[in-house]
């Protein structure tokens, strides 16, 4: 029995047994794998890509909120702020909004922007259960950028 403690940094297809950042106490150790007790209170075996190892707190999300109007705009900015004060700003839109933004932008005929994020909607839910699952998987600083007041 190892004892020590892991964190979550991603939950993978692992969402029944994992929490990002929960911290975890490691049962037994193989390789590239822990063996913890899950959320649903069974042994499991997972990779240790998911995890930091040591008691690490995590940020996570807490709101976020449109900068822009989502009717009027293209690329819509979003403000994601987190539990540690951070804040972070990405950009929404949905594929016919883009289809709209290279029928107005004549001159440029691509782009690559990390920090955008496509809906199927600019529904609220819709949006706030993407950034949980991009966060849940430890995908939402790749898919945002640092906001620097």
């Amino acid at each position: 029995m190892d004892g020590r403690i892991i964190t979550c940094r991603s939950i993978g297809v692992y969402d029944h047994a994992l929490t990002r950042g929960n911290k975890y106490i490691v049962k037994n150790e193989d390789g590239d794998k822990y063996r913890i007790i899950g959320n649903h209170g069974k042994g499991v075996w997972i990779s240790k890509a998911y995890f930091i190892e040591g008691n690490i707190e995590m940020p996570y999300l807490e709101t976020w909120k449109f900068d822009d109007d989502p009717k009027e705009f293209d690329l819509v900015e979003v403000t994601l702020t987190f539990s540690d004060g951070s804040e972070r700003w990405s950009l929404v839109t949905t594929p016919q909004k883009l289809v709209n933004h290279f029928k107005k932008e004549k001159e440029l005929p691509g782009f690559n922007i990390k920090h955008l994020i496509i809906m199927k909607t600019m529904n609220h839910d819709n949006i706030e259960k993407t950034l949980k699952y991009l966060e849940a998987n430890d995908e939402l600083t790749e898919a945002s950028k640092a906001l620097e007041r």
